[in-house]
Parts: structure tokens; sequence; C-alpha cells
């Protein structure tokens, strides 16, 4: 069964059953843990870190980057 095939057999699915299905699904995720971090977005943490600890003065500050993206 392809990711849409089962997409679309769980929206045939009451809501209440949806709803129950996605709790199901989301409480054991929870218990393995995170998804592991690829190599690729490891090394883009370090940059990023690495940028702010080098020059932590041209960072913004949250409220700004909020008030920029969402205007409030």
């Amino acid at each position: 069964m392809t990711q849409k095939e089962l997409l679309m057999a769980i929206e045939s699915l009451p809501k209440e059953l949806q709803f129950a299905l996605a709790n199901s699904v989301v409480d054991r995720l929870a218990v393995e843990g995170p998804p592991p971090i690829s190599e690729q977005l490891k090394a883009e943490f370090v940059r990023r870190e690495e940028a702010f600890f080098s020059a932590p003065h041209k960072g913004e500050a949250w409220e700004s980057v909020r008030k920029e993206l969402f205007g409030k």
C-alpha cells in the first residue's frame, strides 16, 4: 500500500477514529524517541552555531523576526 493509498483509507474513517489512530501513532513514536538527524543537518547546526558564536551581535531577536514574518 502506498502512502497516498493509506492516507485515503485513513481519511475514509470517522473523524473520532482518525484522531484515535493519530494519537496511537504519536504515542508509539514518542516512546521510540526522536528520529535520527542526518549528517547534513548536523553540519548545518554546527555551521550556524559557529556563525553565532563568532559574531553574536549580528543575530536578531526572535521578536523582530516574528514581527517581520507574521506582522505580530
